[in-house]
Order: structure tokens, then sequence, then C-alpha cells
């Protein structure tokens, strides 16, 4: 089979590399193109299209600044699809960009090429009547949070649940690294795999984390892949004697005993770990991003562990709320072993823990989706 595969950032081509390895494992015939990144290149040994990096804009403004890019580039992907003729085309994420450039082509110049959707849209969070042109241009969903599955059923998606990736890293991280780990007095900041989330996040991060350091704390910034020194260094003068290291997150957040996670896929994985979390989305600190979230997104929060939980399980600080005194105040608390906040963010993580069983995504999706093409 020909699988063609579309990701838009670090996380997803984590993801999507697992994916092509168990398809690979199950297809012996199974070749590969996509736009993704370089875990995606070792996986199945071919380069990419298009490395995602060159699509990394963050915010409305930043996209329409770079809207001539992002349409070459959409146009580039176009056309390697219409090249490779994929049995299957498999877009991961990256809803603008699929649902703009992919989906419709893609049925439009090859219908009989099916389209199967890793890593839905999260239209549960905020523009719901897009569900209608996934009905249109979906063949099938694969779905990787438990209450995805009801929720696009009820909107006439064929949708399998199939387990999340973030639990797959995890078993892989913990089969390769099988030695006992004990917690450091460590502060890990992970300020995102975007530039602009490094700008409005990083800076608040690292002035508190510093004043920690009298008491013992030592802080360490995990690099995002897809991202340079370069793109740290204008933040971090003045803050030499905090580190950056690039290719360790899982090992970062397994030995810390507090993280400051920019909100996303890293919030859940920063919980599979066990690790006491604040959750921060600054976005330029304006109170106008959490009126915008309260008034336009049809969810109670924002960060992962509290969806799939459904209550407010660790801190997000949002907007203007992401400022040095609710940051510090929350770090004092968490640093206490013996606090209340941290107990009850430790127990939460093990309710993660059960909803999200042990089970692999990667095989569980390469299963479904070959089930589906053949």
């Amino acid at each position: 089979m020909r699988y063609f595969l579309i990701v838009g950032e670090a996380s997803a081509d984590l993801h999507a590399s697992a994916l092509i390895r168990a398809l690979k494992a199950r297809d012996a015939e199974a070749s590969f193109a996509f736009m993704g990144g370089d875990k995606m290149q070792e996986a199945s040994g071919v380069r990419p299209v298009v490395h995602f990096s060159s699509v990394a804009f963050m915010g409305f403004v930043n996209v329409v600044k770079n809207l001539r890019t992002i349409t070459r580039i959409g146009k580039q992907v176009q056309e390697a699809i219409l090249a490779f003729k994929p049995d299957v085309v498999i877009p991961v994420d990256f809803a603008d960009f699929n649902l703009r450039f992919i989906l419709p082509f893609t049925k439009k110049n090859l219908p009989k090429t099916k389209v199967i959707y890793y890593i839905l849209p999260k239209l549960w969070a905020w523009r719901s009547s897009r569900i209608k042109k996934l009905r249109r241009w979906v063949d099938h969903g694969l779905c990787i949070l438990p209450f995805e599955e009801a929720y696009f059923r009820s909107h006439s998606l064929p949708i399998t649940y199939v387990g999340n990736p973030c639990t797959d890293a995890h078993l892989s991280y913990l089969a390769s690294h099988p030695e006992e780990v004990h917690r450091d007095k460590l502060i890990v900041l992970v300020p995102g795999s975007r530039k602009a989330e490094l700008k409005n996040n990083l800076p608040t991060m690292l002035s508190v984390a510093k004043e920690f350091h009298t008491k013992g704390w030592q802080s360490i910034i995990a690099g995002a892949p897809g991202l340079t020194d370069e793109d740290y260094t204008p933040y971090r003068t003045g803050y030499e004697e905090i580190p950056l290291t690039f290719g360790d997150t899982y090992g970062l957040m397994r030995r810390a005993s507090l993280a400051l996670v920019t909100s996303g896929t890293a919030t859940l994985e920063t919980a599979l770990w066990h690790t006491p979390m604040v959750v921060c989305y600054r976005m330029g600190g304006s109170s106008l991003v959490r009126w915008l979230f309260k008034h336009f997104f049809s969810v109670r929060f924002f960060s992962l562990v509290n969806l799939i939980l459904d209550r407010e399980a660790v801190p997000e600080l949002l907007g203007d709320q992401m400022n040095d005194e609710k940051l510090r105040t929350h770090i004092i608390q968490l640093l206490d072993e013996d606090s209340s906040e941290r107990t009850n963010q430790l127990n939460a993580f093990a309710q993660i823990d059960e909803l999200m069983g042990q089970e692999e995504a990667a095989d569980r999706a390469a299963l479904r989706l070959l089930s589906l093409i053949r």
C-alpha cells in the first residue's frame, strides 16, 4: 500500500512516526510520502516532501502575513500527492491546512483514494460547523481522546477510538529506559514548539523559575524538535545558568519535581509522567484572550488533562493570568511535598492512567486503517 501523511508540528511528527512503524510491521509492501519531520523520516527512510517547520506559523496575524508561503507549500504538497498516487491519504491533526489544501483536493482529483483522518480536529472545542466538511471529504476518523468517539458519532462521522499516541511514546521510552529514576530538585520548562509560544511564555517562565534557584532548585529548558538554539537565544540573556537541552524532554519530565508547560500535547505527556505542572498560555498576555476563550469556545478548559477529566485538576494560566505573581504562587504550592495541590494533581494523574489505558494507539490505528483500505 502507498501512504501519504500530512503533519504540521512536532508532536504530530512523533505520533505519525509511530503509525508509520506500525504500518511497516503489518504491510511488507508499504511505501510512504509525507509532509512532516525528522522522526517520520527516521521511521520511513524517506525525506519529507516538505518539512513541517516551513509552515509552523501560530496565530491569526502570523498566518495572514505568511499566507503566500502557506499557499505555495499547499500546492507543492498537492502536486506530490498526485505524483505519488497513494492508496490512502492520512491527515494528522493540522486542521486548517488539511481542510483547505488536502481533503477537498484529494476527493476531487483522486476519488478512489481513501482519506482516513488520524487525530481529528478539535471541533468539540470550537468551529464545530466544520464537521460538515469532514463528513463530505473524510472516509473514516481515528480519534485519540476517550470522549471524542461519542462526539463525532453524534455528528454522523464514521469514527474509531484507537487510544492515545502519548501512551505509545510513554511506553516506548520506558522500554528503552527501564532504570529507576528519582525526582530531582528540578523545574523543567516546556514553553512550546512554536516561535510565538516561546516569545509569549518563556520570559515569564525563566523569570519566576530563577527565583527558586536560591532555595536549591535548578531549572532547565526542554528544547522542542523543529526549533534551534538560535530560536531561544533572544530570551536567555541573564539566564545563562538555566541550560537548554534538546532531545530529552521525556527524561526531564521523568526526573523533574515540577513542570511549567505551554498548553498542548505536552500537558498530557507531563501527566503520564506524574509530574505536577502549571499550564501556561500567554498569547500576548491580554485579557482579550480569556474573553475570546470564554465566548467562542465550547469547552470549560484548554489543557488536555482537565478536558479528559472534565474538571480543573491542574491550574491553567491563560492570557493575562500568566503573570509572575500567579505563576510564583502555584510553584510554591506544588514544590511543597505535603501540599494538597500537589497531592490532588498526583491523584488526578492516576485517573488519567486509568482512562487512557496501556494499549498502543499506533498498533490499533494501523490495524483499523488497514481493515478500512483493504
